[in-house]
């Protein structure tokens, strides 16, 4: 009789550390998926952001002209210069704390609630 329950404890183990392989390759698996999807994501949002981005530098520098010209006629030239240096400076520097802002506060994945609801799970008390 003890032989058999020591055989029966030796096939639950083996059953257990069989699935937790298992789920360990789908947690590997989810997060591989996901990172691909982010990355597939990124790639073209940069793409975006670049070809964007140069046309916006593109027109700001035409408004720079044109704002650089129109204040010439009330102020001396250096004065003109300084100030739309100064306005697009400052507007930069804004846009610059905002994208970093944005950049930090990512979304967590699906691959990391599985995670935490596997350790609860494993961690449970029975």
């Amino acid at each position: 009789m003890e032989k058999s329950q020591e055989s029966s404890l030796k096939v639950l183990i083996k059953d257990l550390v069989l699935q937790f392989e298992v789920l360990f390759t789908q947690h590997v698996q989810l997060v591989r998926q996901e990172m691909v999807v982010d990355g597939r994501k990124l790639a073209v949002q940069a793409g975006g952001l670049v070809l964007g981005l140069l046309l916006v530098v593109l027109g700001l520098a035409f408004v720079g002209v044109a704002l650089l010209v129109s204040l010439q006629l009330v102020l001396p030239t250096w004065a003109a210069a300084i100030l739309v240096a100064v306005l697009f400076l400052v507007g930069g520097g804004l846009i610059t704390v905002g994208s970093i802002r944005n950049l930090t506060q990512r979304p967590k994945g699906r691959a990391l609630e599985e995670a935490q609801e596997t350790l609860s799970w494993l961690m449970r008390k029975k």
